[in-house]
């Protein structure tokens, strides 16, 4: 049996699908002019009260290397090192506190102040500011027993 003719045929009907193909504009498309600026539900919104923890460098220390024995030399700042006689202050509100024990008492006092609320907690770096500095305070508020933290971005001294 010659399987030329059935090939042909075979192309051809493929070729003849193709031509008379049609096609559709997508279906489940909705076009919806909706008001932008206020919903179904008329309700005044209620502002949600959170916890901002500013986090403010207030002695530097000295660079360290990673064992903390002798001064921190690399040029290419690629490698670990470690500060000595840093010191940082927080503020939560108006109230500032220099020591993390502090900072989680007062968060613990303010989560305790609320209870079956869910209140967020915003911690805001300010210059000069390292992650080694943030990760204990987030550590306190976790502590303290807030589970929404959010981490504002680093902010110069003279922006505040």
């Amino acid at each position: 049996m010659e399987m030329t003719p059935m090939i042909d045929v075979t192309f051809l009907l493929l070729i003849f699908f193709m031509c008379t193909l049609k096609f559709r504009v997508l279906e489940g498309k909705l076009t919806a002019f909706l008001p932008k600026d206020q919903g179904v539900l008329h309700m005044a919104s209620i502002p949600l009260e959170k916890v901002q923890v500013d986090i403010h460098v207030v002695d530097p220390g000295q660079a360290r290397n990673a064992q903390g024995t002798g001064p921190y030399v690399d040029p290419s700042g690629q490698s670990r090192r470690t500060y000595v006689g840093r010191i940082l202050s927080y503020t939560i509100g108006t109230q500032r506190m220099s020591s993390l024990a502090d900072l989680q008492a007062r968060l613990a006092q303010i989560h305790a102040a609320r209870p079956g609320e869910n209140v967020p907690v915003v911690l805001q770096p300010f210059a000069d500011t390292l992650l080694g500095d943030v990760v204990p305070v987030l550590d306190a508020a976790l502590a303290a027993g807030f589970t929404q933290i959010a981490w504002g971005g680093a902010v110069d001294d003279t922006q505040r």
